[in-house]
């Protein structure tokens, strides 16, 4: 009977977890913005572990501020956001939103205006496990 039990409680584990989904691989082509002015810059360097390289810049554009991947590249991973910090743990950031594609020229807007003298990394976060994928200090 404890066999039984047991197998049971096996299947119902193997059947209930299903498969991580990772990042989309298909290339992005974000435009480029009209007038975008370049307040600071930076390139990203992985983790021990990752590999992601590519540049990001800062812009403002029409009043609007935006962080721009360029000739991005990440290694995949379930959950990957986009972060704007104040450090290289996420202690203290703003979520821009999922990574949408671990290669390609991406923007991703700010909301408000936080103070970029302070959130001085780009961060490819995995959400999920809290795992630093990759960084960029903004300069």
């Amino acid at each position: 009977m404890r066999k039984i039990l047991i197998s049971i409680v096996i299947l119902g584990l193997l059947f209930s977890c299903k498969k991580e989904e990772n990042t989309p691989q298909d290339n992005v082509n974000d435009p480029t913005l009209p007038n975008g002015t370049v307040l600071v810059q930076g390139s990203f360097t992985g983790n021990s572990n990752y590999q992601v390289s590519g540049s990001v810049k800062y812009l403002q554009s029409n009043g609007m501020y935006t962080v721009r991947l360029e000739n991005f590249s990440s290694s995949n991973g379930p959950d990957l956001k986009v972060y704007l910090a104040k450090d290289l743990k996420a202690q203290d950031f703003i979520n821009l939103g999922e990574l949408r594609s671990v290669s390609g020229n991406q923007n991703y807007s700010v909301t408000g205006m936080p103070n970029i003298s302070q959130y001085q990394y780009v961060l490819i976060w995995c959400e999920k496990f809290g795992a630093l994928f990759g960084s960029a200090q903004l300069k």
